[in-house]
């Protein structure tokens, strides 16, 4: 990162002035302390419209073109800019409502790709970011939170930090969760001393189990082949299982922790396929393709409220 571009942008993802912006703000205000500016996003103030699947972003790609999105008319792209391309570190504070982080980030995440891909440096993750999330229930209630942010962090920046904060259960209860205001505060100043060092000296300073992907550092696994093969679903890292116990450790390939999906290696060998998936579809099945849709397009009894 540019040592003059001393700037955290913090996304919050939740309801304003609630728990997951209450974070968010007390980790820009811990990262002010040491020197560096912050700006907030709310991204519940903002216009933000799903992607459509429409792929035109990627078939504008395939046609050797900029990646476009057909969507005009709402604020994402702008969070893109501020996100994704501008040369700041970034924290994500977002709310957990059913397992999984809100539907705002994974709208901005989903939708991320003309960003990305019209600007591949992104990829070289020379920037820095913190995750929070924040749910009111019990650990079982919240397990996919920072996992599912990880999908857009792990894009453009090397991950410093992350906590899960449990049994927010009302607007504000974090204000007498001093644990937990505690932990942002920290995160916040493990940004910020991340950014004032050169990237190659950067680490993970998070809490971690022996079990947690190199580079996520999460520790949901699945497992895809035969146990004790186990791969991160975020990342694509795989490994072995190993110990007994409570001793249990996970042995990961370093070769893939060191190009995994959202590598730029890893990104730029699935825009390949999608490419040539896209030039095989209309070379060999798209009228195929459009003789058959007729069975399906007016069949259907559709309901409507």
């Amino acid at each position: 990162m540019n040592e003059q571009k001393k700037k955290i942008i913090g996304l919050s993802c939740g309801r304003i002035n609630g728990n997951s912006e209450t974070l968010l703000k007390e980790a820009l205000m811990a990262a002010e302390e040491l020197g560096v500016e912050s700006e907030i996003i709310r991204a519940m103030e903002l216009r933000i419209k799903p992607c459509t699947g429409c792929e035109t972003c990627s078939m504008s790609l395939a046609k050797g073109g900029p990646a476009k999105c057909a969507i005009k008319d709402d604020d994402v792209p702008w969070i893109h800019e501020k996100t994704v391309v501008e040369d700041a570190a970034l924290i994500v504070s977002v709310p957990v409502y059913h397992l999984t982080a809100n539907n705002y980030l994974i709208i901005i995440n989903h939708r991320m790709l003309p960003a990305m891909f019209n600007h591949p440096d992104v990829l070289e993750k020379t920037r820095v970011g913190g995750l929070i999330s924040v749910g009111g229930g019990e650990s079982e209630w919240t397990s996919l939170g920072l996992l599912t942010a990880n999908i857009f962090m792990q894009h453009t920046r090397l991950l410093v930090d992350q906590f899960q904060v449990n049994s927010a259960t009302r607007p504000g209860r974090v204000l007498v969760q001093d644990d937990s205001l505690a932990r942002a505060r920290t995160l916040g100043q493990n940004v910020a001393k991340a950014m004032m060092m050169p990237i190659e000296e950067v680490t993970y300073v998070g809490d971690e189990r022996g079990t947690a992907c190199p580079v996520c550092h999460c520790d949901v696994l699945q497992v895809p082949e035969k146990f004790p093969n186990v791969v991160c679903p975020v990342c694509d890292v795989h490994g072995v299982l190993t110990g007994t116990g409570e001793n249990i450790t996970v042995d990961w390939n370093e070769e893939e922790a060191k190009h995994p999906r959202f590598s730029p290696k890893g990104v730029a060998d699935h825009l390949e396929e999608i490419k040539e998936k896209h030039i095989r579809y209309f070379r060999e099945e798209h009228e195929r393709v459009q003789e058959l849709k007729g069975k399906y397009k007016g069949w259907g009894n559709v309901a409507r409220p």
